[in-house]
C-alpha cells in the first residue's frame, strides 16, 4: 500500500462521514453506523479498484473523524455514551474487516460478471413478485373499501340522478316500486362492476362465446345485450312477477329482490330506501 492510496482513502473518508452524520436523528442510527461503512467501501472498491488495498482503513479513519470532530465540535448534543460508541465502532470495523478479508481482497474486481449476477437477479425477481402480490392484495382491499363508501347517501343520489337522466325513457312502467328498484339495481351493479370493467368482460364474452353478464342490469346471456335492452327485459320480468295488486308493498319488494339477486338483497334494499327518501323530499 503506497502513500497515494492512503491519501486517497483519507479523502474518501469525508463523504462517508457526511453521510453517517445525516443519520444522527434517525431511529435506526446504530444499524446505519454499522452497515453503511461496509457498503460504502464495497461500492468504492468497485468504482476505484486502485485503492481497494486495505480499504477497510476508511472505516477506522471515519470513526476518528466523526468522534473527535463531528460529535465533539460541530454538535455536542449528538454525543452518545462511550459504551454505545465503542460497540458501534467495534462492530463496524469488524464487519468491514471481515468483508475486506473474505471478499474484496480475494477478487481482482468487486463488480460481478453476468454469470455471477444471475442468481442475484432471480432473487430480486422473486422479491419483486412478492411485492407485486402484496400490493395487489392491498389495492384489492382498498377497492373493496371504496365500493362500500360508494353506497353512501350522496353517491347514491348522484348516480340516481345520472341514470334517471340516461335511462328513464326505457323504464316503461307505471309502478313506482319497479322504477325505483331498477335504479337501485343499476346503482348497485355500477358500484360492483364499473362500466370499464363491464365493457372488458363483455368483449371477452363475445370472443369466447361463453355465457356472460351483459348490460348495466347484468343479465346472463350468450349474446350481447345493451344497457337499454337489459333495462327493458328486467322491467318486463318485474311486471310479470307483481301483476297482482293485492300483494303488499314490502312483499313486492322482497319478491323482486329475491328473483333478481338474493345474495345482494340487503345492499340493493339499502340503495332503494335511499332513493325513496330522496323522492319524498
Amino acid at each position: 500500500m503506497n502513500l497515494t492510496t492512503l491519501i486517497l482513502q483519507i479523502i474518501f473518508t469525508i463523504p462517508l462521514t457526511i453521510l453517517l452524520s445525516s443519520y444522527n436523528k434517525k431511529d435506526n442510527r446504530a444499524m446505519n453506523y454499522i452497515l453503511i461503512p461496509t457498503i460504502y467501501i464495497i461500492v468504492l472498491a468497485a468504482l476505484i479498484p486502485s485503492i481497494k488495498t486495505n480499504i477497510f482503513l476508511i472505516v477506522i479513519f471515519e470513526i476518528f473523524i466523526r468522534n473527535f470532530y463531528v460529535t465533539n465540535i460541530v454538535n455536542r448534543d449528538l454525543r452518545i455514551s462511550v459504551k454505545s460508541f465503542l460497540i458501534e465502532s467495534l462492530l463496524s470495523v469488524a464487519l468491514s474487516l471481515f468483508t475486506y478479508n473474505y471478499f474484496i481482497s480475494k477478487v481482482d474486481t468487486v463488480v460481478p460478471d453476468p454469470e455471477e449476477i444471475k442468481a442475484f437477479l432471480w432473487f430480486l425477481l422473486i422479491i419483486y413478485c412478492i411485492y407485486l402480490y402484496k400490493t395487489f392484495n392491498k389495492d384489492k382491499q382498498v377497492i373493496k373499501e371504496n365500493k362500500a363508501k360508494n353506497n353512501n347517501k350522496e353517491q347514491i343520489i348522484v348516480k340516481y340522478a345520472k341514470f334517471k337522466n340516461m335511462y328513464s325513457s326505457y323504464i316503461k312502467t307505471e309502478k313506482d316500486i319497479i322504477k325505483n328498484m331498477i335504479y337501485a339495481i343499476m346503482i348497485y351493479n355500477d358500484n360492483q362492476n364499473p362500466k370499464l370493467y363491464r365493457n372488458i368482460r363483455e368483449y371477452i364474452g363475445m370472443i369466447t362465446k361463453k355465457e356472460t353478464s351483459y348490460s348495466i342490469m347484468q343479465i346472463p346471456s350468450f349474446n350481447k345485450i345493451k344497457d337499454e335492452e337489459g333495462i327493458e327485459l328486467t322491467v318486463s320480468d318485474f311486471e310479470n312477477r307483481i301483476k297482482s295488486k293485492r300483494i303488499k308493498e314490502q312483499d313486492q319488494i322482497d319478491k323482486l329482490l329475491s328473483s333478481y339477486n338474493p345474495k345482494a338483497k340487503e345492499e340493493i334494499l339499502k340503495i332503494y330506501n335511499e332513493i325513496i327518501e330522496f323522492e319524498k323530499k
